[in-house]
Order: structure tokens, then C-alpha cells, then sequence
């Protein structure tokens, strides 16, 4: 149900889209013979996303990446001024993406639709919208499969990324060019500091609607409380929950420390986005097209995590200097909270059997 309703609404979103590119089209028709942006030359297709039908590697490409981030996050900067540039300089500007972020296009799950149906190429999602349509990708979800940042971007670079990009591509028709990121999640509490799972036993905590999140928050002790990201600077400020688990650079930009005194480094789950592909689409573009848009994108993916690190680092400052308390676990201290949820690590395994064990164990292999 969930997902003709997207699809309804995705149709209707593009349908839109492309009437406002028919009137566009009208209006700059003239004695110039120019092309209005994101159109091909006379006697091409357009419709959506579009490649003029020249040869070989002299086709005119021109595609759209979209997000629903805010324009300075590190996916949104590094769209902008790495991916779409690259591609460009690639293929003598014959390959262009236009780039559209802060849901301008809309919604995650709407874009990843009509990616998926071919009405656009490619598009920038959170992970955990493309484990709603392969399941696979909730190993994302599940807590402690990364004990750090520089581990999960390895296996996401390695065997278990192109496990779920082929995952995906069986299923849906994707592919996944890269991953990116917006940090491991943390947590932040009020009146508690928190350095051991006991610390958490009984407080409430906001988390996402989701059953692994739910039950990771449960395995350590907490109420999780499951609450729309819009409410929860009030619902701390009021007392109505007792701390929230976000990347350092969310619950920084969302000030977040002006209602809580403490934020722990617990490193439980990875946050992280992706850049995907049409797959028909993309295995129908000259080969050098498709090597350029490879590198473009990874060189894209290695900025994002530049930027990440970077923003993380200023971030924490500023959060001290506004009196918020960050807490660095040791090593063990870390190791008691993913002992804490090895049962949510257990229950995966056993639901999704071989393919649950198979992608534990290539996330395992790229412990640092």
C-alpha cells in the first residue's frame, strides 16, 4: 500500500515536472535555436532525465542527482562541486547532471521510485529508504556492525558494498555507484551521563521508527520513544524524553546541546546515504561514460567523507565551548555497549539466515 502510494504520487510529481518543462520549452523557443537546460537537441527524446541519440562516445548526456539534504551538507557540497563538475571536465561537457538537493524534487522514497521506473537516472537517498525495498540493507540498521566510521566505510568500499548493490540490482533495478555518510550515530541525554549501558537503564529515548533501532535501545536498557525528527528539540526541552541518538553534525547544526548536558561517543550505528543509479540506464551508456561516472562518483563519495570529518571536528568544539559535555568511551566502554546488543545481531542473523551471517561476516572482516 505504502509503495502505490508513492508511486501515485511519484507520477504525479513528474507528470508535473515535465509540463513545467513543456511551457519552459515554449518560452525559449526562438530565432536562437537554443536548447532550454535539461533538454536535448531537436529530434531526441525527452522525457525525464534524457541522452540524445548521437554514437558512441560522442552522446550528450544529460542527467539530474537529487537529495533530500540541505545544501552545505558534505552530499549536497560534494554534488555540487565535485560530481558535476568531474563528469563534466570527463567527457568534454558532453555529459551533464544538474543537481537539485533539499528534497526539491522530493521525498527519498520519491525519487528512489522513479529512479526505479526510469523517469529519472539517479538519485541520493538515505540507506535506510533502500532497506524498505530490499531488506538486505538492513544490515545498516542493525547496531555494532561498524565499531567506527573508518570500518564501515572499508566494507561499504569493499565486499559488503557491492554485496548490496547487487542485491539491489536483482531486486529493483539499481545500482549503487557509492556511499556516503552523515556520521555514526551518537547519543545525547540530559541529566545523565552515560558511559556504561546500565547509565541508560529506564530513560527515554527518541529514536526512529524502526525495529532496529527499537531494539537496540531496548537491549541496552532504555525506553526508546519513537517521535518525528520536527518534535524533538521540544520534546527534550520539555523533559518528554531524556535523549536522542543522532550524527554529530545533526545534532550540532540542530542545537541540540542548548537542552542537553551530555554526548556520548557511542559510535552505535551507521548513518549513512548512497548514490544510485537506473541500472538499464547506466549499462546503456558508452563504456567510457560509464568509467567516468565511476570516478566522478568516488571522487565525489571521497570529498563527502572529507567534509564529514572535518565539520565533526568543529563541531564537538562548539559544542564544548556551549557547555555540552562530549564523552569519549574507551575501547572497552565501547565493546560493553555492542555486548550489550549482541542479540540484535543474533536476531538478524537468524531472520535473514545464510545472507544475514554472509553480511555480518564481511562487515567483520574490515574491523580496524
Amino acid at each position: 500500500m505504502m509503495r502505490k502510494q508513492i508511486m501515485k504520487k511519484t507520477a504525479m510529481l513528474l507528470t508535473a515536472a515535465l509540463l513545467l518543462s513543456s511551457a519552459a520549452g515554449c518560452g525559449s523557443s526562438g530565432a536562437s535555436g537554443t536548447t532550454a537546460p535539461g533538454t536535448t537537441p531537436a529530434g531526441t527524446a525527452a522525457t525525464g532525465d534524457t541522452t540524445a541519440a548521437s554514437g558512441g562516445s560522442g552522446e550528450t548526456v544529460t542527467a539530474t542527482f537529487c537529495n533530500m539534504l540541505a545544501t552545505d551538507h558534505p552530499q549536497s557540497v560534494a554534488a555540487v562541486e565535485v560530481l558535476a563538475k568531474e563528469i563534466s571536465e570527463k567527457t568534454g561537457g558532453k555529459f551533464t547532471i544538474d543537481v537539485q538537493v533539499n528534497g526539491a524534487l522530493g521525498s527519498d522514497a520519491e525519487t528512489t521510485e522513479a529512479t526505479i521506473m526510469g523517469n529519472m537516472n539517479m538519485t541520493g537517498p538515505a540507506c535506510a529508504t533502500l532497506a524498505t525495498i530490499d531488506s538486505n540493507w538492513y544490515i545498516l540498521d542493525v547496531p555494532y556492525v561498524f565499531m567506527s566510521k573508518e570500518q564501515a566505510r572499508a566494507a561499504l568500499d569493499g565486499d559488503l558494498g557491492q554485496y548490496l548493490s547487487d542485491s539491489l540490482e536483482a531486486s529493483c533495478g539499481l545500482i549503487c555507484l557509492g556511499y556516503g555518510e552523515s556520521g555514526m550515530r551518537q547519543l545525547s541525554t540530559g541529566s545523565k551521563k552515560v558511559t556504561t549501558p546500565a547509565d541508560l537503564s529506564g530513560l527515554k529515548i527518541r529514536v526512529l521508527e524502526n525495529k532496529y533501532h527499537l531494539a537496540t535501545f531496548e537491549a541496552l536498557g532504555a525506553n526508546p520513544t519513537p517521535m518525528a525528527f520536527s518534535e524533538v528539540y521540544t520534546a527534550l526541552q520539555m523533559n518528554q524524553v531524556d535523549g536522542q541518538d543522532n550524527p554529530i553534525t545533526i545534532t550540532c547544526t540542530n542545537k541540540f546541546y542548548e537542552v542537553q548536558k551530555y554526548y556520548t561517543l557511542t559510535e552505535h550505528l551507521f548513518c549513512g546515504n548512497c548514490v544510485v543509479v537506473n541500472a538499464e540506464w547506466f549499462r546503456s551508456l558508452p563504456e567510457d561514460y560509464q568509467k567516468a561516472l565511476r570516478e566522478s562518483v568516488d571522487d565525489m563519495i571521497t570529498e563527502q567523507r572529507r567534509l564529514i570529518d572535518e565539520n565533526e571536528a568543529a563541531y564537538l568544539e562548539e559544542m564544548k565551548a556551549k557547555g555540552c559535555e562530549v564523552v569519549t568511551l574507551t575501547d572497552e566502554e565501547k565493546q560493553a555497549f555492542a555486548d550489550a546488543t549482541q542479540k540484535v545481531r543474533d536476531d538478524f542473523a537468524a531472520e535473514f539466515g545464510e545472507a544475514g551471517q554472509t553480511m555480518l561476516d564481511m562487515a567483520a572482516k574490515y574491523a580496524q
